[in-house]
């Protein structure tokens, strides 16, 4: 995988979980920062950002989302992240 795939990868699930979040949703706020990270080519920090984002709010991710995820934090050397993150009570939409 290429560093513009894990972009294009990051910005599919931003999107995609943007677009569940009711408009009002705080979170569709908090993904902009995520969005802006992987349009300044940061996809570590991206994918950071938006582990935080997942957790804080609770928002839900598709087993899809979650393996791109991991795609991502490979390539980057940061499986760590995920394992940290604890993101597996919040796949399943």
């Amino acid at each position: 995988m290429r560093e513009d795939d894990s972009n294009t990868g990051l910005d599919t699930v931003v999107a995609a979980v943007r677009a569940r979040l009711d408009p009002s949703h705080p979170a569709r706020n908090a993904l902009q920062s995520t969005a802006e990270a992987i349009d300044n080519a940061e996809p570590e920090l991206a994918l950071d950002d938006l582990c935080h984002i997942i957790r804080y709010f609770g928002v839900r991710i598709t087993p899809a989302e979650y393996n791109t995820l991991q795609a991502v934090a490979q390539q980057f050397s940061m499986t760590d992240l995920l394992e940290e993150a604890r993101l597996l009570p919040f796949i399943g939409v």
